[in-house]
């Protein structure tokens, strides 16, 4: 049985490596429960450890490409927990992750903005609508609910039958393709400017054309 699951894990491993997203599904479901008992080991804290788990299978994703060279998959995941339990203990207090929940629902336009900010404007709103619509469906979705609906990560799980876990790691993972894919034509925009866009009432009404 053992060699079985290994070679699922290796078939699994190369779907993923090819951005196969119900493959990554299927390798988050098969080792979930293992990752999370580890973080627990850990960190003795429930919470802690869901935030923990999310960004251990988000990093395995940003990894995606390499991971067919991995050799004991298992020891690549403890690893990588530790190391991220490590990081959310030193970074308690202040930590920062690619959630966009404590960004503020609206910013306010500036009465100077002029016609060469405004084309700009309307270029990245069109190019963001364009990158949504691509994103997995699953993905897609899950964003869509989150920035448009409002609906927090618990709501989305139950709306879906979810898991928190889940609907985290879907987020930062549309967030990370969104942002990767602006990097290609606006290099030099930061994060800041870029969650501007998500943020902005008339962005977020412009985005609502995108469909679900």
């Amino acid at each position: 049985m053992g060699s079985t699951v290994k070679l699922e894990t290796q078939d699994l491993l190369r779907l993923v490596k090819d951005d196969n997203q119900r493959a990554f599904d299927s390798f988050y479901h098969l080792y979930y429960s293992q990752v999370f008992r580890f973080a627990y080991f850990l960190l003795k804290d429930t919470n802690a450890c869901q935030e923990v788990v999310s960004n251990v299978f988000f990093s395995v994703w940003k990894s995606r490409k390499s991971l067919a060279e991995i050799q004991n998959i298992e020891t690549y995941l403890y690893v990588i927990t530790r190391n991220e339990a490590s990081r959310y203990q030193r970074e308690e207090t202040i930590r920062e992750t690619v959630s966009l929940d404590h960004f503020p629902l609206q910013t306010e336009k500036t009465d100077m903005e002029n016609p060469e900010e405004e084309l700009i404007r309307q270029e990245v709103e069109e190019l963001i609508n364009r990158i949504v619509e691509n994103l997995p469906e699953k993905c897609r979705l899950i964003f869509l609910m989150s920035r448009i609906e409002g609906l927090k990560n618990k709501e989305i799980a139950e709306r879906l039958s979810l898991s928190e876990s889940t609907v985290r790691v879907q987020m930062k993972i549309a967030i990370e393709k969104i942002v990767e894919q602006m990097k290609i034509y606006y290099p030099h925009l930061s994060l800041v400017g870029l969650l501007t866009f998500f943020y902005d009432k008339e962005f977020l009404f412009s985005v609502r054309k995108v469909k679900y």
